[in-house]
């Protein structure tokens, strides 16, 4: 029963964690992300930036997911995102140190005050402040009922032998402590765990220490096996495991003498080992902020792709990972890079039928065709991808996000469909004709194209800083471009009584006026979208816009 007591006490040490960084997910949603990517460009501010996302997200998984997310953006040096990997591991042992400080003693005024705000107040600021709390309440909990458990074990005489035998092998315990943290994904269940054995048994430094290293042992095989679908996430998360091993195999060796230095250190036994966890991610960050350059050079002589690889042709998607599925932020932030690749696709669609359209090169047009195929591929990924996170998960702002990018993608699936069953046409049709335009007609469509392209600009603008002033703008915008088609249709209805040939190019020259209007229209839905966002977390005064309220005209 002791034994199951303190399984279940791991069970909910995990569930805390996770509860706990879904809250902050709700607390601080896409500025975290924002915030973390702006604070990652220079190798120091990207060690701060990871020790901040260490302290709120205390899980090894979730910090590998994101610096995986930002070096994958290509914006981002490696030196940086493993500064922020390594900052974000001296940021997890905040919550050992509160263990140890012993506020599992007040878990229950922690899980009181969460379940107020979490369950009976609306506004989403505090529902986030009170599901974390209510996380660290859980991982408190189950603090005091692992001490409790391991108190009994404690006049167990087998135990006592066992615990005497293991101080004797501290190989042995840094190999368990590492599978405990692999398994689990997570440290803190396994030096909590140990400092709950602490608080309830007869422990001592010799075994305690092993325990600590063979958990950030564990924590660098985690980076590693959660990195391995891409080339630059093997490198970072091999750099990682062999700045851990190498300080773990140190530590081995010095083992006493770290005994001897700590045991010296004021405070209990559970504050000289939250310190030596503490200490030991701080001096490896430091070794690992000086040796970044040469590390990172060596990961790239070691660990390269295969030729067959190198040769083969990219994923359609690049940024939709799986793995990040289990957080909305995290997804949807996955999800945004690739509506931004979706749109930066049609964009080029549309200037190489442009320039087809104005050369009369039918080579250029089947070219520009068949990206079409591509963007259904792309659009087809990230619905399916969007599908798949949990709608109880999510936040009010979470899902008008979801519904944006959705319906946003739909509508570049539609406007890549104007310019390949539309617009391509014309360019095929001006070759094989000789159609001209008149000098009015031809500068008209120059500057629509313009326009419309300038709209296209806009509207990536919109859905990468999702400012509701630029959203609202844009729709304006959108506004004053239908109203100047109308004008300018009009203009060219009244030229046609006195131009002489103008009939012959009038049907193509309306055509191509209302499919790059039609565009214009399509590209209305993303501002649509974050025009109605609230500038905090709170929920949004009214439903997201249907997709019949996108002016398509």
């Amino acid at each position: 029963m002791v034994l199951l007591n303190i399984a279940g006490s791991v069970a909910l040490i995990l569930f805390g964690i996770r509860f706990l960084r879904k809250g902050l997910d709700r607390l601080l949603g896409h500025r975290l992300h924002s915030w973390l990517e702006r604070m990652s460009r220079r190798r120091w501010t990207a060690a701060l930036a990871g020790g901040v996302f260490g302290t709120v997200a205390p899980s090894s998984t979730a910090q590998t997911l994101l610096t995986l997310q930002l070096l994958n953006a290509g914006r981002l040096a490696p030196q940086s995102m493993l500064a922020f990997l390594l900052g974000a591991n001296v940021g997890i042992t905040v919550t050992v140190q509160l263990i140890a400080f012993r506020f599992f003693d007040y878990h229950a005024i922690f899980i009181i005050a969460g379940l107020i705000g979490y369950q009976y107040l609306k506004n989403e600021t505090v529902r986030g402040i009170g599901q974390a709390l209510m996380g660290l309440g859980f991982i408190f909990l189950a603090m005091s009922l692992a001490s409790e458990a391991t108190r009994q074990l404690g006049g167990n005489a087998d135990f006592n032998t066992i615990i005497g035998i293991l101080q004797n092998y501290p190989l042995i315990l840094v190999c368990f402590a590492a599978v405990l943290t692999f398994a689990t994904q997570s440290s803190t269940a396994g030096i909590g765990l140990a400092l709950a054995a602490a608080e309830g048994g007869d422990l001592t430094l010799r075994l305690m220490l092993p325990v600590v290293l063979g958990a950030n042992l564990g924590l660098g095989i985690t980076s590693l096996i959660v990195g391995m679908r891409t080339w630059e996430g093997r490198r970072l998360g091999l750099a990682n495991l062999v700045l851990k091993g190498a300080a773990v195999i140190v530590g081995l060796a010095l083992l006493g003498t770290f005994e001897r230095v700590m045991g010296g250190t004021p405070g209990s036994l559970l504050r000289q080992t939250a310190d030596f966890h503490t200490a030991f991610n701080v001096v490896v960050l430091l070794v690992g902020m000086a040796l970044a350059g040469p590390l990172a050079r060596l990961m790239q002589r070691t660990v390269k792709p295969a030729e067959s690889s190198a040769l083969a042709m990219p994923s359609v998607a690049t940024h939709l990972e799986a793995s990040a599925l289990a957080s909305p932020v995290f997804a949807l932030a996955n999800a945004s890079r690739e509506t931004l690749r979706l749109a930066d696709e049609v964009k080029a669609m549309l200037e190489g039928c442009w320039r087809a359209i104005q050369t009369g090169d039918v080579e250029l047009a089947r070219h520009v065709r068949q990206h079409d195929d591509r963007v259904d591929e792309l659009n087809s990924a990230i619905k399916q991808y969007l599908s798949q996170i949990a709608p109880d998960a999510m936040t009010p702002r979470d899902e008008q996000l979801r519904f944006g990018l959705l319906n946003f993608s739909s509508q570049l699936e539609s406007i890549a469909d104007i310019i390949d069953k539309q617009m391509c046409s014309h360019a095929e049709r001006r070759r094989a004709g000789g159609l001209t335009f008149s000098m009015e007609d031809e500068g008209v469509l120059t500057e629509l194209h313009a326009r419309v392209t300038r709209r296209m600009d806009v509207a990536i603008s919109v859905l990468a800083t999702r400012d509701r002033g630029l959203a609202r703008k844009f729709l304006e915008e959108g506004d004053a471009l239908k109203e100047w088609c109308i004008e300018v249709q009009k203009a060219h209805y009244a030229r046609l009584s006195t131009a002489s040939g103008a009939m012959a190019s009038s049907t193509h020259f309306l055509d191509l006026v209302n499919s790059l209007r039609r565009i214009s229209g399509q590209l209305n839905t993303i501002g649509h979208t974050f025009a109605m966002t609230r500038p905090t977390p709170a929920a949004p005064e009214g439903a997201p816009a249907a997709a019949g309220e996108a002016r398509g005209d």
